[in-house]
């Protein structure tokens, strides 16, 4: 690692030896290392909770027919949205999770690959759904 730093708001862009580009992170801070779970381990296994927990309620919210559940778990899944987010911060503040940024060179295949699939929506590419006669202009008009 060299010591090219560039300050990028609280946290750091830092290259790394033989990357072109960044990795943004903050320095890390030290935990123990050894077989038992250290507070490192601890928010990694409670970020991949709290994404399970969103993947679930996002699935459940979905799904629902009853409007009180589905504004009761609605509210449940945005504190389970945000207590991920916290956590992120958190590991984030710590050092323990790095951002890579993509090269602009993909970003253009990726977006040229998706922007393939417009002609499979039903619009046609137009940039807006034609609905059938007699639908509103929501799809939850009924």
């Amino acid at each position: 690692m060299n010591n090219n730093r560039s300050s990028y708001g609280d946290y750091q862009q830092q290259r790394y030896g033989g990357s072109s580009s960044p990795t943004i992170k903050n320095p890390s801070t030290h935990f123990a290392k050894g077989t038992e779970f250290n507070d490192r381990d601890h928010l990694n296994d409670m970020l991949a909770t709290e994404k399970w927990l969103t993947d679930g309620f996002n699935v459940f919210v979905r799904e629902t027919s009853h409007q009180d559940l589905y504004n009761d778990v609605l509210h449940i899944l945005n504190e389970t949205h945000h207590a991920c987010r916290d956590v992120f911060n958190l590991m984030f503040e710590k050092g323990w999770y790095s951002l890579h940024p993509e090269q602009p060179s993909h970003i253009a295949d990726h977006y040229q690959k998706f922007s393939g699939y417009q002609s499979q929506f039903p619009s046609q590419g137009t940039g807006s759904y034609q609905y059938p006669s007699g639908v509103g202009q929501h799809p939850r008009d009924y």
